[in-house]
């Protein structure tokens, strides 16, 4: 079932928004706004009822987040908890949703509601170039004011967790370090493939754990799901969603998503022009210097963008499999491709990881001449800016 709100989990529900609002509320509509992985279901009452608004103000509606389990786990209980964790964290009201009922027992978690606004994904697909510019800018500039916002609350954020249990504290650690903590996997995959060995990188990736583990100035609170489909275009700004991959770490590891951008995403993978990727990341880059001083920020970025490629590697073996679609064996090389490009151009402007950088443009290489199809067709642009 997509949207698994069982009659039992919306009394949860109801009872625990009465303490909130004053009265049990009453539901006109219920709505499945998520998909299989992501059970949401916006309710919807019969009235504006005291304290569901984002901003603790009046409200008609809220969203409702249950867990779901597949047979290997995916989405038990640390899932939901990490956004509690996360969104407790964040104060800033022009980021994400509020938390109003955690029900860890029943798996269900209520926030407040965005609205019915549409993703950035539909604005990057739509036709209004100037509008998906525009989107692409706030929505830098609303990553900038996440982690401008949650800089230096580790302890917040781990009291946040705690609160579900010793057991649970490490489930939101630092963002994008177990890729790094895999690279075993990426040289076997290396060996095996006849690709470029993987060990020469193996300093960069000492270092690169050593500063993930110890962010120090640039410690924040990390989405770490930064897609086009986990960002609501309000009249207000972007808002983001879903921040149950969300943890405590190195910015850098979110920041790299609007260089790259995306490079994990799916159905409609497309690249974004030059201007429009830099144009994000100095909103930024310009949000987060309101509240710090930004120092070494492209080594910050290399260092994020070395951590998200190191979860993308370790798929290597998936991408030699022959028993693939032609669009997934397409999309599955070329993004690898084009991500490891982007992350030796940003490596040379910090003068950073030059071994591992070294290695990933002779990866890119190989990858081409072994799989034509890692490099044609090209990637083209979101339909926004085909034009």
């Amino acid at each position: 079932m997509h949207f698994p709100l069982t009659r039992a989990r919306l009394d949860v529900v109801l009872d625990g928004l009465s303490t909130v609002c004053g009265r049990r509320p009453v539901v006109v509509e219920a709505e499945g706004v998520g998909h299989e992985w992501a059970p949401v279901t916006r309710l919807v009452f019969d009235d504006e009822l005291p304290g569901l608004g984002l901003d603790g103000d009046g409200g008609r509606s809220v969203i409702v987040k249950t867990r779901r389990v597949d047979g290997e786990g995916h989405g038990g209980p640390a899932y939901l908890r990490r956004e509690v964790a996360g969104l407790r964290t964040i104060a800033a009201e022009d980021v994400a949703a509020r938390v109003l009922l955690v029900d860890d027992e029943a798996g269900l978690v209520v926030q407040s509601d965005l609205g019915v606004w549409p993703t950035l994904e539909q604005i990057l697909l739509g036709h209004d170039a100037e509008r998906a510019a525009s989107a692409m800018v706030e929505y830098g500039r609303t990553v900038g004011r996440l982690h401008a916002d949650t800089l230096g609350r580790r302890t917040e954020y781990a009291g946040a967790l705690a609160e579900f249990g010793a057991a649970d504290v490490t489930t939101g650690g630092n963002v994008g370090i177990w890729g790094t903590r895999r690279w075993n996997v990426v040289e076997e995959a290396c060996a095996d493939l006849g690709f470029p060995d993987a060990q020469v990188a193996r300093d960069d990736l000492a270092y690169l754990c050593s500063r993930l583990a110890e962010p120090g100035p640039y410690a924040a609170l990390v989405h770490g799901d930064l897609n086009p489909t986990n960002a609501l275009v309000t009249d207000r700004g972007v808002r983001l969603v879903d921040f149950e991959g969300s943890g405590f770490g190195h910015v850098g590891f979110d920041t790299s998503f609007l260089y790259y951008p995306f490079p994990h995403h799916s159905a409609n993978w497309s690249i974004l022009p030059d201007r429009i990727t830099a144009a994000a990341g100095e909103a930024y880059r310009g949000t987060l210097a309101e509240v710090t001083t930004v120092r070494g920020y492209e080594e910050m970025l290399a260092v994020g963008a070395a951590a998200a490629l190191a979860t993308r590697v370790p798929r290597l073996p998936l991408m030699a499999r022959t028993d693939q679609s032609e669009y997934d064996s397409w999309r599955r090389r070329a993004q690898l491709v084009h991500q490891l490009g982007v992350f030796a151009r940003l490596a040379e402007d910090a003068d950073c990881l030059r071994d591992l950088a070294g290695w990933a443009v002779e990866l890119a290489e190989a990858m081409s001449e072994r799989w034509p199809d890692a490099t044609s067709p090209l990637p083209g642009y979101y339909r926004a800016f085909r034009a």
